[in-house]
């Protein structure tokens, strides 16, 4: 496995930053001006990639499943609010009100170049994986309820592009059996830790096979979350996740099927910044004394002092010392240094030893 990937200038390893995706998904309700504003303002809040969903009708379900009058409203706007939204879950399925065209697609993929964020999709079926594909995307993302599709990862391998592998709703043999039918034909595979729930349930998250994954798949690894805030997501980059994907919203009130189970453009920007703390902070693997930690020493810190008055030619024992602040003569940390050493001075009870006081 590759464990290096290269994405458009962008660079995922083991040490560089974490790639931020923004999920857009579906969440633009199929509005070309919508999801304009979604990739503008997840650009300005410092993610590297947006990621839309691409589907089509007919082609992941039986026609006389599709539900030509979907129910559910969908916002036109950030302010658009009904009440009148259904339960998650109880939304229409596939729902073909949100479905972008290619023409869209290309000028979506034109707006993100132009921020500088990558543009990519998950197709869920194949007519859109070749049409992604020939749009130009730099990287594909398999949805976690194909990672069981066999048939369908194996055209996804042939794919001479990264693929994100998301392993929601898999057991960890069937991520075996995902991953090694993948890896035959294409060796740049990031697998992202999921769980497939919206919203999911803190305990049902499990950071810690982040961890697991890097060490048995010797891939890149990252994190797909969709439970409530942000700070699971920055918990995951401080174990080394390298790609975090979460869903976006303009507004968390807006109808629509994964607006509630996304976070909004502040907790966005939020969260970016919390991730790029984080790599600053896990910073060295050796432990190091910065300067910026003398002013602290100065302050704090102890010398070796008089315990009682000590005169010259007396050789120094434990009796005569204790440390002291100021942190202006001879170190705490010479304590032991000193002993059966000869005063050269006449030294009055607690006071400072200087250097040239011993000998």
């Amino acid at each position: 496995m590759q464990k290096e990937i290269k994405i458009n200038n962008k660079i995922i390893s083991e040490n560089s930053k974490t790639y931020i995706i923004a999920e857009i998904g579906i969440n633009h309700n199929g509005k070309f001006d919508l999801a304009k504003k979604l990739i503008i303002e997840s650009a300005k809040a410092g993610v590297d990639a947006v990621k839309f969903q691409k589907r089509d009708a007919e082609s992941i379900m039986i026609k006389k499943n599709i539900n030509k009058n979907p129910k559910g409203y969908l916002s036109s706007n950030e302010d658009d609010i009904s009440t009148d939204q259904p339960e998650y879950g109880s939304w229409s399925y596939p729902d073909i009100r949100l479905e972008l065209t290619e023409d869209e697609y290309a000028k979506l993929k034109k707006i993100a170049e132009d921020e500088g964020v990558d543009f990519f999709a998950s197709p869920w079926d194949e007519k859109s994986l070749n049409f992604l594909f020939k749009l130009g995307v730099p990287i594909l993302k398999i949805p976690s309820v194909e990672i069981k599709n066999y048939e369908f990862l194996e055209k996804f391998s042939k794919v001479n592009v990264p693929i994100i592998l998301s392993t929601g709703t898999a057991s960890e043999q069937e991520i075996d059996v995902a991953f090694n039918l993948l890896k035959k034909k294409n060796d740049k595979i990031i697998l992202l830790q999921c769980t497939s729930s919206y919203p999911s349930k803190f305990n049902e998250i499990d950071l810690n096979v982040i961890k697991s994954f890097q060490k048995k798949y010797n891939c890149i690894v990252g994190f797909s979350g969709h439970e409530p805030g942000i700070n699971v997501a920055i918990a995951a980059a401080a174990l080394g996740a390298k790609v975090i994907e979460k869903h976006v919203t303009l507004n968390k009130k807006m109808n629509g099927t994964d607006h509630l189970a996304s976070i909004d453009m502040k907790e966005l920007k939020m969260m970016v910044d919390g991730v790029r703390q984080i790599e600053m902070a896990l910073g060295q693997k050796t432990k190091t004394r910065y300067k910026s930690e003398n002013v602290l020493v100065s302050i704090l810190g102890k010398s070796l002092a008089t315990k009682r008055a000590i005169k010259s030619g007396t050789k120094i024992t434990k009796d005569d010392l204790i440390t002291k602040g100021p942190a202006t003569g001879i170190s705490a940390n010479k304590f032991y240094e000193v002993l059966g050493k000869k005063m050269l001075k006449d030294k009055e009870s607690d006071e400072i030893i200087f250097p040239n006081e011993i000998g």
